[in-house]
C-alpha cells in the first residue's frame, strides 16, 4: 500500500485546522529596578537590576551602573559594584535629620532617582510571653507576646517581626561534637491586637512581619499584642525586630505583605498579587529609611 498520498492527505486536512491567534502580550518597558533599605550608620547597600519578562531567564543584575549618593543635595560619593548586582561603599554612612537621595545611571536605560530620610528611633520598653493566652479556631492553645513602646511625636509608622534561635550542633570531620551554630530564623505569628487589624490583616492570617501605624495610639504609649507559640520552654530565645520607618518604608513592607500571601498552587487564592509600592522616578524598586531595636526575650524569665 503506498502510503504518501494519505501522508499528504493528512497534513494538508491537520494544516485547514489550524488558526493563527495572536497574543496580546505586554511589551516590559526599559527600565531599572532599585531596592535599597538603609539605616543611621551602616552603609548603603544597594542592588541594581533589569526588568525583564518571562521566560527570560538571564542574569537581570546590572554591574556597570553608576550608583550616586547625595546628602541634602550635596553629593557624598559613589558606590562600587561588589557582586551580583550590588553597589556599596564603607566611605560614608547615612544620618538621622538629613535627606538622601539616589542617582543611578546605565546606557540604555532612563536615569533613575529617589530621595528619603531616616526616622527618629523608638526603642521596646518592655517585653513580656504569656503561654496561655487563647484558644486556635481548630481548638489548639496559644502564647501571647507583648511589647510595649511609647509613640514618638515624629513617627507614624512600625514594623515587628520574630526570629527564634535554633542551636546546630556542629562536628568536626571525625564525627566529633565541638560546638552549637546559632541560627536565628522567622517566625510567622498571626494577631488579634486592634492596631493590627486595622490594617486589613485578619486574626487567621499567619505573616512573617507585621506592618502598622499610630492612628490608634498617636503620642501614647502602647502595648502590642501578637500571637506565639504556647509550647516554648526555657532554653528558647526570641529576637524581636521592632522598626521605624518613612511612609516609604511603610508603604513598600506593606504591600510586600500583602503581595507574598497569594498563592499558585491554592486555587481559592489565586496568584494575582497585589502590586508593589515604588517611589523611584524613571525606574522601579524602593529607597527608604527605617530604624531598628532589637530585643531578646528569654523564655526563661
Amino acid at each position: 500500500m503506498n502510503r504518501i498520498p494519505l501522508i499528504i492527505c493528512l497534513v494538508l486536512t491537520l494544516s485547514a485546522c489550524i488558526e493563527v491567534v495572536d497574543l496580546d502580550v505586554e511589551d516590559v518597558p526599559q527600565e531599572l529596578v532599585v531596592n535599597c533599605f538603609f539605616t543611621e550608620n551602616e552603609p548603603f547597600v544597594v542592588n541594581v537590576s533589569r526588568l525583564a519578562q518571562y521566560p527570560d531567564l538571564n542574569d537581570r543584575n546590572i554591574e556597570n551602573a553608576s550608583v550616586t549618593i547625595f546628602e541634602n543635595g550635596t553629593e557624598k560619593g559613589r558606590l562600587k559594584h561588589t557582586e551580583s548586582g550590588i553597589y556599596t561603599s564603607k566611605a560614608f554612612t547615612p544620618s538621622r535629620g538629613n535627606i538622601y537621595s539616589i542617582k543611578v545611571e546605565v546606557e540604555d536605560y532612563p536615569e533613575v532617582t529617589a530621595s528619603d530620610s531616616i526616622p527618629e528611633k523608638v526603642l521596646i520598653e518592655n517585653c513580656t510571653y504569656k503561654r496561655q493566652a487563647g484558644y486556635d479556631e481548630e481548638g489548639d492553645p496559644y502564647g501571647e507576646i507583648a511589647i510595649a513602646f511609647t509613640d514618638h511625636p515624629k513617627v507614624e509608622f512600625y514594623t515587628v517581626q520574630f526570629y527564634l534561635r535554633w542551636l546546630k550542633a556542629i562536628y568536626d570531620q571525625n564525627g566529633n561534637y565541638v560546638g552549637d551554630e546559632v541560627i536565628w530564623y522567622p517566625t510567622e505569628q498571626f494577631s488579634n491586637d486592634p492596631v493590627i487589624l486595622a490594617e486589613g490583616i485578619t486574626k487567621n492570617d499567619y505573616s512573617k512581619y507585621f506592618a502598622f501605624n499610630d492612628a490608634l495610639f498617636t503620642n501614647k504609649k502602647y502595648q502590642l499584642t501578637v500571637s506565639a507559640s504556647s509550647e516554648y520552654d526555657s532554653e528558647d530565645k526570641l529576637r524581636v525586630l521592632f522598626e521605624t520607618g518613612t511612609t516609604h518604608y511603610y508603604q513598600y513592607r506593606k504591600r510586600l505583605l500583602k503581595h507574598e500571601s497569594y498563592s499558585y498552587e491554592d486555587p481559592f487564592r489565586p496568584y494575582s498579587p497585589v502590586p508593589l509600592y515604588s517611589n523611584i522616578s524613571g525606574g522601579q524598586g524602593i529607597f527608604a529609611g527605617y530604624q531598628r531595636d532589637i530585643y531578646y526575650l528569654h523564655f526563661s524569665d
